[in-house]
């Protein structure tokens, strides 16, 4: 037969309930939770994502559960009560731990071409507030009766009646003041918007660098222009860390279902550095398009560096080079983007990848001067910083 409970609040933090094995009272919130009554005590507390909970009954017995982090454990004190599973180890809970933030690099490197990127609109300027007047006339009232006695009733009355006139003429004057000045401002911030929208290199340069400031891979516009043909182009460089950014073991799960840490072989980092690699790009180019209207391309260089490189500079070496055009990027769907290849399968990519691992190669510049000077000058660049 099935026991029938009957549970409600009778304060915050406080409850009772009342079953075929008696009543019992609960006091506390989710991190602590002590519970008496029915002839045991329950006990429960959450410290740093570990919850330790226990149950203490009239007969002295207890048993205590631990769990964390995908780890559930029993044990229990009384003879003849047999643990039901282990508790975790340290070194298994540092694991999961070590497992979950591995994890979590992964998804956020894979991701940023995730970001919703606000389309560029004119500056917003708030409107100034008018002046207070009556603070301001406190101000000169106080100012106008010092030095007057305060047995002259009528002297001192007649100075703070002239010094809220003076305030409110004064107030007046800063408001109008205030208000051409932000009508300068909107008229500027409208221009601005203009050079922007009819694609003036040096304000796209200007809205697209300023955009970049954020990101996490080291990105910025070094080009805008209109081609013979009427092509409103943006170039960008993107300064993109080697392999070493990726973890080197990848999180798991043992066939028990506990999460663990693999090494990761060549083949399955390298894949994960171009997803990596492909997620910056996409991110870096949605984001130059929608900071300007204008732009009909975004014509990408990447230059990894590698911070492990002997001799005193941080080698820079082009890696990626392709045009990004705004009517087939504005269809596909970010979500639904696959990583492993959108990189090539723009036309004119310029993308290498060789051996067994599949490594990213370094593209040839002996026939690109361009290219070539692109990547000293950023050499000189981040060696000077």
């Amino acid at each position: 037969m099935a026991r029938r409970r009957v549970s409600f609040k009778v304060a915050p933090g406080v409850r009772i309930s009342a079953s075929s094995r008696g009543v019992r009272t609960s006091i506390g919130t989710n991190t602590a939770r002590v519970s008496f009554g029915g002839g045991r005590t329950y006990t429960s507390m959450k410290v740093a994502g570990v919850r330790v909970s226990q149950n203490t009954y009239s007969s002295g017995r207890t048993s205590t559960r631990v769990s964390a982090a995908g780890f559930s454990t029993g044990a229990g004190s009384s003879a003849g009560h047999r643990p039901t599973e282990r508790r975790p180890s340290l070194a298994q809970l540092e694991r999961a731990a070590q497992a979950e933030e591995v994890t979590q690099i992964e998804r956020q490197l894979t991701s940023l071409h995730l970001e919703q990127f606000p389309a560029a609109v004119p500056e917003p300027i708030p409107a100034p507030e008018p002046t207070d007047v009556d603070v301001v006339a406190k101000e000169y009232q106080r100012a106008a009766v010092k030095g007057i006695a305060f047995y002259r009733p009528g002297q001192r009355r007649a100075a703070k009646e002239r010094a809220r006139a003076e305030a409110v003429s004064q107030a007046a004057r800063v408001d109008a003041d205030n208000l051409r000045i932000y009508r300068e401002w909107l008229a500027a911030a409208a221009a601005d918007f203009q050079r922007l929208v009819e694609h003036d290199p040096t304000t796209v340069i200007s809205a697209v660098d300023t955009a970049f400031a954020d990101n996490a891979s080291e990105s910025t516009c070094v080009d805008a222009g209109i081609e013979q043909d009427g092509t409103r182009y943006t170039t960008v460089v993107i300064v993109f860390d080697s392999a070493d950014l990726i973890p080197e073991k990848a999180a798991v799960l043992t066939p028990a279902g506990k999460p663990t840490l693999k090494k990761r072989t060549k083949t399955d980092r390298n894949a994960l550095y171009v997803r990596a690699l492909a997620s910056t790009v996409l991110a870096t180019v949605r984001e130059a398009l929608m900071t300007s209207p204008s732009t009909d391309e975004v014509r990408v260089v990447v230059l990894r560096r590698d911070r492990r490189a002997a001799g005193p500079e941080r080698r820079v070496e082009p890696i990626y080079a392709a045009t990004f055009e705004r009517g087939p990027l504005e269809q596909v769907r970010p979500a639904l983007v696959d990583l492993d290849h959108i990189l090539t399968q723009i036309p004119d990519a310029r993308f290498v990848r060789r051996g067994v691992t599949a490594e990213v190669m370094p593209l040839g510049t002996d026939d690109d001067d361009e290219l070539r000077q692109l990547a000293a000058q950023f050499t000189r660049a981040l060696t000077a910083s």
